[in-house]
């Protein structure tokens, strides 16, 4: 299987973003911009792309999201104030979902139509979320629609990882797989290794952006020359838990740490079994659609018990594609951990539906 180092590409993006500049990635073949980066251009794929400044570009809301706060989180909202969920269009840019923030929440049912009727131009505002900068949006100028909150400095609690750091990494100090792990994890994470040991839960101590895990994933099978399925990685909650599989894989004798392996029951798919039940149901469609694009298979033979892994591909970027295609085609949002339990595309289609 090809490998591609997003490492690069996450690490500039999130660097520039800490000094105030937003950057997107120009294809050299056909002019198409990706943003967010990406490392190939996912118009006419060609891995041939550079950086862009897009610091000072300006959209227009296509759509308003169909509820009120979509997307809902509560402490975000309890630091940067009300926002709406929406989707932006950018020349030359796919449109993308974002956070739409300074809005009267009270006035949603009219900015919804104000959307159909007129143009609301955006521009992309940079805030500190937890310990990184990301991009939202604010509207462009003074409008009916635009309010910007009075807010309360939020106490951050302490952080778990730092508390344990010193106290309980130094047993951990002469194992040269627990320390590249750690190390992997650091460099991913963007935090100091000493505040990490085996017992740091990295989606609650460290960060659950699932981007940062495939970085760090990378770097542990760049670095230890093993291999770790996303699916699989989905699974593994502490450091601890990642160094014992790593040893796993390179034959290491570890004691045995608890585990979560439980996975969901796997259905296995009948080639030549008929599809017709599903040809009228538009949810399954665009989800095969998905699924045919993203592993370059003629959907025709791609049915509700299709097993992507077995059937399809076990490669975890083409579940990438995939799963970024449902995203933006049907407007829910699969995170790679829950869509390394769903085996079939009957799963996936499930899963749609309870999202939607």
């Amino acid at each position: 299987m090809t490998k591609y180092d997003l490492k690069p590409i996450v690490k500039t993006y999130y660097d520039a973003l800490e000094e105030g500049t937003i950057l997107g990635r120009k294809c050299l073949r056909c002019g198409h911009i990706e943003f967010p980066p990406f490392l190939c251009c996912n118009t006419c794929g060609c891995l041939d792309t550079e950086w862009i400044d897009l610091t000072n570009m300006r959209g227009v809301v296509k759509q308003a999201l169909p509820t009120k706060g979509a997307f809902g989180d509560p402490d975000f909202r309890a630091q940067h104030g009300d926002y709406f969920a929406v989707e932006v269009d950018v020349p030359g840019v796919d449109p993308f979902n974002t956070s739409l923030l300074h809005v009267d929440y009270d006035k949603y049912a009219e900015f919804d139509k104000a959307v159909s009727e007129q143009q609301i131009v955006v521009k992309p505002l940079l805030i500190q979320d937890e310990d990184v900068k990301v991009v939202v949006w604010e509207i462009d100028g003074e409008s009916e629609f635009k309010k910007i909150p009075e807010l309360k400095p939020v106490k951050k609690a302490a952080e778990p990882a730092a508390e344990l750091g010193k106290a309980s990494s130094q047993a951990d100090v002469d194992d040269e797989v627990a320390q590249a792990v750690i190390d992997c994890a650091a460099g991913a994470y963007g935090v100091d290794k000493a505040a990490i040991t085996l017992d740091t839960d990295i989606r609650e101590d460290l960060s659950n952006e699932s981007m940062k895990m495939i970085v760090m994933i990378s770097e542990i099978e760049d670095r230890l020359q093993v291999t770790i399925e996303i699916q699989e990685a989905s699974l593994l909650n502490t450091v601890g838990e990642f160094v014992a599989k790593v040893k796993e894989r390179k034959g290491i004798a570890v004691d045995p740490r608890p585990v979560n392996t439980k996975k969901e029951p796997t259905s296995k798919q009948i080639p030549a079994k008929a599809a017709a039940a599903q040809i009228e149901d538009p949810v399954a469609q665009a989800v095969i659609d998905c699924a045919a694009g993203a592993y370059g298979v003629d959907k025709a033979a791609i049915t509700l018990d299709t097993d992507i892994r077995e059937d399809l591909s076990n490669e975890s970027m083409k579940m990438i594609v995939m799963i970024s295609e449902i995203e933006d085609r049907l407007q829910v949002t699969i995170e790679i951990q829950e869509a390394s339990l769903l085996n079939t595309i009957g799963e996936f289609v499930a899963k749609v539906k309870e999202r939607l």
